[in-house]
């Protein structure tokens, strides 16, 4: 669960980040190198869903900082910031958490896209509102 939840978060921000167009080649060492989020990025509230119907609401302030929650109860937070190569990277505050990537497809007509981490699983995103 704490996997899926990170990744809805990252889903969240990469959708946002129009960094793919400066993406690196890939085997380059320096696409994987995460730059802070530039004000109001990516800031705001996303819902992401996930294949088991969970619903992660997931909190990103203008700073980078995250914070996700299911069901009001909170799950996770941490920083996120948009690689070079163009995905969104979170970077849970959990002691020896990896940092999750993900990766975002291309915007459905309500808005709405699907995210997918590096082991292939997916996440249907929408952003809910825009930072306070």
């Amino acid at each position: 669960m704490k996997k899926l939840i990170l990744m809805a978060g990252c889903a969240a921000l990469a959708a946002c980040s129009g960094a793919k167009e400066d993406a690196a080649p890939e085997g380059d060492a320096a696409a994987t190198t995460a730059e802070a989020p530039a004000e109001d990025s990516m800031a705001g509230t996303y819902e992401a869903t996930a294949a088991d119907g969970t619903v992660i609401t997931t909190t990103i302030d203008a700073e980078g900082n995250y914070v996700d929650t299911v069901d009001g109860k909170q799950t996770g937070s941490g920083t996120v910031a948009v690689a070079k190569n163009g995905q969104t990277c979170f970077n849970s505050s959990e002691a020896g958490a990896a940092p999750e990537c993900w990766t975002d497809g291309e915007k459905a007509e309500d808005g709405s896209w699907t995210a997918t981490n590096d082991d292939g699983e997916s996440v249907t995103v929408r952003k809910v509102e825009p930072a306070a």
